[in-house]
């Protein structure tokens, strides 16, 4: 027989192993093919025994499988699992090789009774959240007086859960106290890993002017924090349960004193910061357009400065005003280049679905693989892009029970990325705000599919999604790369994608555009569009057909053409004093 040493040295670099099975009679498994389902996930290697095995049949795959852990469940009348385990023990405690931990599951009722058995480490009753089973799983050492650390930064708490992604949702009241109440029931539910704090917006624009504050909107749009210890207070909320992380919006003024003061109260998960949005171009903020982008390009900087996740929640918005497809597309690889030329380390895209509400998943997968395609030609060892999915708030219906089938379908379409993040918009946000058993209810939804999809490995496979996919980023590419044209002097053209003068032009001649810009004074607001076969065009209405993206802005620049640099005059003819020759 082979000595413990050595039978350890040969196990060392295999996975860890879980060997399975029903005790006596009991013929119910569910709870534990959901138990394997989860383990095997998590690169363990599991094995079964079936339903009703026989206690000799277990102890002979101990001895031969060497497993790390054993778990035995029992669901039949309470007082019959005594004798059950007696035999058990009695057989286990002469075996030379045992598991590092023996686990119990079964009703609340046999459970009080398997407790009396010193050896079990960990108990399960049934409905345990995932955050409890690969809690359970991570631990080296399982301890009864304390649960596993969970990692308290975003990129450690992915790595953590992987292969599942980390659930995130939106959360904040009118209220100060009902949010910090919901904020502990959020924790305490072990759902989520992300509360995205959810300000109003007195809170965004006006946090550091009290004099300013609109005291008839407090609470408008969110919860009203108006000192510091107002953050501390959401801080120490969610240090209970799972203990999820915090998040806020960037605000819409004094991004970079926002940003300290999340860091220093709730520990800002990572920052969310647009380019071209929140600002007077869609009446969400108090900057110009040409301001805002500069002070948004400074506040992206300093997030990576301070080794930050960063969040540019800018192309979507494009998509939500009806932009063609190629626009939003563009704006998401034009902002990995800027994150990436401002020197953030890990880049959090947002791929927003069903936006445009009246496009087809298929045609939303086109748009979502494009994006993610590009952004991945980025990725580098200084360079790397967490993805995050969600479902589009305007597709949601008005009725609650057709708007959770909308949740549920979407969020299967999503996975097909293999997220490192699922953003759970909850399914009553079209019909009235978020609550916290509103979105346990919605994360619970998602959690299903997410158990589901990845039980299946299931792919998505499509002629015509890959056909379009390749249009998109034809057409991206020749937008991103068009941007050098709008410099007007050589110190613009060192670094033209993140320069917020050239960035404001792109949105001043009509390149980037959307229909719900008309009559805007910070945009062109000219362009048409239109839904065909799913996806979302810009649209000729003297022909009634689809215009390419790349001949509508030439038409653009045909019309212009003082303001873009030639071929020949982007190449560096420029005068002595660097403006270009015009």
């Amino acid at each position: 027989m082979k000595k413990l040493n050595d039978i350890n040295r040969e196990r060392k670099n295999k996975n860890k192993r879980i060997l399975t099975a029903c005790l006596g009679q009991c013929v119910h498994v569910a709870g534990t093919y959901n138990f394997i389902n989860i383990a095997h996930q998590l690169d363990y290697d599991c094995i079964f025994l079936g339903p009703a095995t026989p206690i000799p049949l277990i102890i002979n795959n101990i001895i031969r499988k060497k497993p790390d852990i054993v778990g035995l469940s029992y669901r039949l009348t309470p007082e019959t699992v005594i004798p059950l385990l007696e035999e058990f023990f009695k057989k286990y405690n002469e075996l030379t090789y045992k598991p590092k931990h023996i686990f119990f599951a079964g009703t609340p009722d046999v459970v009080k009774f398997a407790r009396k058995f010193e050896s079990i480490d960990e108990f399960f009753i049934g409905g345990e959240s995932k955050y409890k089973i690969i809690s359970v799983l991570r631990k080296d050492k399982i301890s009864k007086l304390k649960k596993a650390q969970i990692p308290m930064d975003i990129i450690s708490r992915i790595n953590w859960k992987k292969p599942y992604p980390i659930i995130r949702a939106h959360f904040g009241l009118p209220n100060l106290e009902e949010t910090i109440k919901g904020i502990r029931q959020l924790s305490e539910s072990e759902i989520l890993d992300v509360i995205s704090i959810a300000p109003d917006q007195n809170t965004q624009s006006n946090y550091f002017h009290p004099k300013e504050l609109i005291k008839s909107l407090s609470g408008a749009g969110g919860v009203p924090l108006r000192s510091k210890e107002d953050f501390i207070k959401l801080h120490k909320a969610r240090l209970r349960g799972n203990s999820p992380l915090l998040r806020i919006y960037a605000g819409t003024r004094d991004f970079i004193k926002l940003g300290k003061l999340y860091q220093k109260t709730i520990k800002n998960a990572w920052a969310a910061i647009p380019i071209f949005w929140f600002n007077q171009m869609d009446s969400r903020g108090p900057l110009t357009l040409k301001k805002s982008i500069k002070q948004h390009l400074a506040a992206i900087k300093w997030h990576a400065e301070n080794n930050i996740p960063v969040e540019i929640n800018d192309p979507h918005h494009w998509s939500l005003r009806d932009a063609p497809d190629a626009v939003a597309v563009a704006d998401m690889y034009l902002c990995g280049i800027i994150a990436k030329e401002l020197g953030v380390k890990h880049f959090i895209a947002q791929f927003m679905f069903n936006t445009p509400p009246a496009s087809s998943f298929k045609m939303d997968l086109a748009k979502i693989y494009a994006k993610n395609e590009l952004l991945q030609t980025l990725v580098d060892d200084s360079f790397k892009v967490i993805t995050q999915v969600r479902t589009g708030l305007a597709s949601f219906p008005l009725n609650l029970e057709k708007a959770k089938g909308q949740l549920a379908a979407s969020t299967l379409i999503q996975l097909s990325i293999k997220p490192d993040i699922v953003h759970v918009v909850s399914y009553s946000e079209a019909s009235h705000a978020a609550r916290p058993e509103d979105i346990i209810e919605s994360c619970n939804i998602v959690d299903q599919v997410i158990n589901q999809v990845y039980s299946s490995n299931l792919k998505i496979d499509d002629k015509r999604i890959e056909e379009r996919k390749e249009e998109l980023i034809r057409q991206a590419k020749w937008i991103v790369n068009l941007i050098p044209r709008l410099a007007k002097t050589s110190a613009e053209l060192m670094s033209p994608w993140t320069n917020y003068k050239i960035l404001t032009r792109l949105v001043k001649y009509g390149i980037f555009d959307a229909p719900h810009l008309k009559n805007n004074k910070f945009a062109l607001g000219q362009i048409k569009t239109k839904i065909v076969d799913g996806a979302c065009y810009s649209w000729d209405e003297s022909t009634q057909k689809i215009m390419d993206e790349i001949e509508r802005i030439k038409i653009i620049i045909a019309c212009n053409s003082d303001k873009f640099l030639s071929e020949k005059e982007l190449q560096g003819e420029l005068s002595p004093n660097g403006v270009m020759i015009q």
